[in-house]
């Protein structure tokens, strides 16, 4: 949106790229903030204090005071150049390359024996997945909150690429609403494809919230067990989407549209707010006691120590 401001002017968009930004920086950086917004106040917001700045040499843009390595310049109003292919974060390099405007360096400035931090983008996860998808976990929790949802839990599977986002139902709530599954999938699919955080999540998993939705191999369990082939799919073709997905045809990339879809991980006894099944598990199918005479005792089995009290 900046450099199209510039662009409708015909002048140069002053730029300055950081590299080796702080942490919370980074974090800002990756989430899918409203238009118009600035990365700036988010960060103070998440360390609890203003980014010191200083002023960079050439065009006066701020950056911030303890970035390892900054680039300056500026990237013109017409020029492209292609780009790639090179590996992108659904874990896929293309053979095609397609124009990018062109960032034109006048400058470099650096800390003294600057250290270059670099992400290799490819098959998950890595970096792109763990900020970008943190945050977007973040920002579609607040707006399913916002619009009264009964969720309580929103995450993007690191090793799904950002491909998908599951959220945890909180299925005693589910049954105030009296909604049944369709209701349930098209509101969600309302809140989060009509979302800057849902454009780039073209898949949603509702699943009860006796999952640990940021257990991977929990959400494999219950995507395998509870989700009913035929009946537990919902597709929205015409909600907008970010057109990097892989599997989209050629169609839906150039309408940027389609290629959605909320799955339900739901049993039917979950929308009266009870479960008949009970998890084979350690924590559910022991006594609390006996649970916790066994961590006790963990170490003297020879394993590491394990985490705090049985709850």
């Amino acid at each position: 949106m900046i450099h199209r401001s510039w662009q409708e002017r015909g002048e140069p968009t002053p730029w300055a790229m950081v590299l080796g930004a702080p942490p919370a920086a980074l974090a800002a950086a990756g989430m899918p903030l409203p238009a118009e917004v600035n990365e700036d106040g988010y960060v103070g917001a998440l360390t609890g204090s203003p980014v010191e700045v200083v002023r960079t040499e050439t065009n006066g843009l701020y950056v911030p005071a303890n970035a390892e390595i900054v680039l300056e310049g500026y990237i013109s109003p017409d020029e492209t150049a292609p780009e790639g292919p090179m590996g992108e974060y659904h874990g896929y390099t293309f053979a095609e390359s397609k124009p990018q405007p062109v960032f034109h360096v006048e400058a470099v400035t650096h800390r003294s024996d600057p250290i270059l931090p670099i992400c290799v983008a490819g098959l998950p996860p890595e970096e792109n997945h763990t900020i970008w998808g943190t945050m977007i976990s973040a920002s579609a929790l607040d707006q399913l909150r916002a619009d009264g949802l009964p969720v309580d839990l929103a995450w993007c599977s690191y090793e799904a690429a950002t491909c998908w986002i599951v959220v945890s139902v909180d299925i005693r709530r589910l049954a105030e609403t009296g909604m049944d599954e369709r209701q349930l999938a098209d509101a969600v699919a309302a809140s989060l494809f009509g979302s800057h955080a849902g454009w780039l999540v073209p898949k949603v998993l509702l699943v009860a919230d006796d999952i640990d939705i940021t257990d991977i191999d929990q959400v494999v369990w219950a995507l395998a067990t509870r989700y009913h082939p035929g009946t537990g799919e919902y597709a929205y073709p015409d909600a907008p989407g970010i057109p990097m997905v892989p599997y989209l045809t050629a169609a839906e990339v150039r309408s940027g549209r389609g290629g959605k879809s909320v799955v339900s991980c739901l049993l039917p006894e979950h929308f009266a707010g009870r479960t008949h099944g009970v998890t084979t598990d350690f924590r559910h199918s022991y006594p609390r006691a006996l649970q916790q005479k066994v961590l006790d005792t963990w170490t003297d089995y020879g394993f590491a120590a394990p985490g705090g009290p049985v709850r």
